[in-house]
């Protein structure tokens, strides 16, 4: 009996685009994590070079080049060493490093199509509210023309990220949280006594895990 039929374990292509940004470091784990939950999963991390002139992918050993084009070629195979090793110590399936050159997102989004790419994976390290993060971005248009699902990581920071129509986090309910490992989801207040109070409620075992929320 053939246990290797592509039809029992399909790929699932996640394309990781990243960059020299502290926050790739997130869009490669959250790449990873991923990968790991997810049945026939390969990782493709991918880094746009956006200040040489011309779109193209990069061969191994480009001829005929300036010494600042292969300085920003070798920075460039270097950032994707660290990030694909990064990769591998979270993953261990398929992983494929590629090296492009020309708009980031035009490039990104001819790896998706060239892939057949079933989730993309952009960074951002906006610090404002989300449209005025996106617009004009790189996610943006990837986002906007992209023809599978995209996830935009930035930072978490619950803090430094909250819109002004937020209210912060309770520190009682976060205390409940930590403490209880999860189990409290909320403070005593906001239980009972609150006109934001939550009422939630855990499904048995039999009929599937997590929390059913009512709000």
């Amino acid at each position: 009996m053939n246990t290797n039929n592509p039809s029992d374990n399909p790929r699932f292509v996640i394309l990781v685009a990243v960059d020299d940004a502290a926050v790739a470091r997130d869009v490669v784990r959250v790449g990873a994590n991923f990968a790991r939950t997810i049945p026939g999963s390969e990782l493709h991390v991918l880094h746009v070079i956006v200040d040489l002139p011309s779109p193209a992918r990069v061969p191994p050993a480009p001829p005929g080049l300036g010494v600042a084009k292969t300085e920003l070629i070798e920075a460039g195979r270097r950032l994707l060493a660290d990030r694909g090793g990064e990769a591998r110590a979270a993953f261990g399936g398929r992983i494929v490093t590629h090296l492009a050159a020309g708009p980031a997102a035009n490039e990104i989004l001819q790896f998706a199509i060239d892939l057949q790419a079933d989730l993309i994976l952009v960074g951002t390290h906006g610090r404002t509210g989300l449209k005025r993060m996106l617009v004009g971005s790189i996610a943006e248009s990837v986002v906007r023309k992209a023809a599978c699902p995209v996830l935009v990581v930035r930072p978490k920071d619950y803090h430094a990220f909250l819109p002004p129509e937020i209210e912060p986090p309770c520190p009682d309910c976060l205390r409940a949280q930590r403490e209880s490992a999860g189990a409290r989801l909320w403070c005593e207040r906001h239980s009972e006594h609150h006109p934001r109070a939550h009422q939630y409620s855990e499904m048995p075992a039999g009929f599937g895990a997590g929390s059913q929320l009512l709000r």
